[in-house]
């Protein structure tokens, strides 16, 4: 059983690494984050953190996935920085500002809207598709509460793909225990884990891995983490 979840995962990667043959894909290359208005933006933060406390960020709860709970408010941050960059999504811009770590070290970082547009796409035809059906169109068990896409059903000529900030390359999607469509990151997770040239603890999630080097959060993500040297998911969190 445990290897055929381990086949049900590689054949996802490599529908990944494919997935630019697919006419449902996203072939346009990824937004980039322009580094002087990261900087801009970092600096006051900094200062803002300094003088008051605390972060100028949107308020937001609990079931706030992690990577969108600290987005940036930049009413607050008038003193600072007169107005948002012009590649802000407050601008009409590709992406929306938000914080990592913001307890030990405050940093900038962005979310492509591009992927999220995408995402919500596809989770409204999900959703469509389960107000009919009453159950979600799963495919296979990736692993609990990880399921990959029944497309078919959804009326999809060829799976869903999107660009990935992080690579370039086409990511697949995945269905989490919500019956939520997340991007499935697990490519790019590979990459990042062989280029660290390093171990990590099981429970460790690796998508810290894409955040340290590059500018972009991996929005609507599952979480990964090693066990017995494979990346595997990291469920409950």
């Amino acid at each position: 059983m445990k290897r055929f979840f381990i086949y049900i995962i590689l054949t996802i990667f490599l529908l990944s690494l494919s997935g630019c043959m697919n006419s449902e894909s996203d072939t346009t290359f990824q937004h980039q984050a322009y580094k002087a208005q990261l900087v801009a933006v970092q600096d006051a933060i900094d200062s803002y953190h300094k003088d008051t406390g605390v972060l100028p960020i949107k308020n937001s709860t609990e079931d706030t996935p992690i990577y969108q709970k600290y987005r940036i408010d930049f009413k607050k941050l008038k003193e600072y920085l007169p107005n948002p960059p012009s590649d802000a999504y407050e601008q009409g811009g590709d992406f929306e500002y938000v914080l990592i770590n913001p307890e030990k070290d405050p940093t900038v970082k962005v979310i492509d809207m591009s992927l999220v547009s995408k995402v919500q796409d596809l989770n409204r035809d999900i959703q469509v598709y389960y107000s009919n059906h009453k159950f979600s169109p799963l495919k296979d068990i990736l692993a609990d509460g990880r399921y990959s896409i029944d497309y078919k059903a959804l009326g999809y000529k060829k799976p869903l793909t999107v660009t990935s900030p992080y690579s370039g390359r086409q990511l697949g999607f995945i269905l989490n225990e919500k019956g939520e469509a997340c991007i499935n990151y697990l490519p790019d997770i590979y990459d990042a884990v062989k280029k660290s040239n390093k171990t990590y603890k099981e429970g460790y999630d690796l998508r810290q891995l894409l955040t340290n080097s590059t500018p972009y959060v991996p929005i609507d993500s599952v979480a990964y983490t090693m066990k017995k040297g494979e990346v595997v998911f990291l469920l409950n969190k």
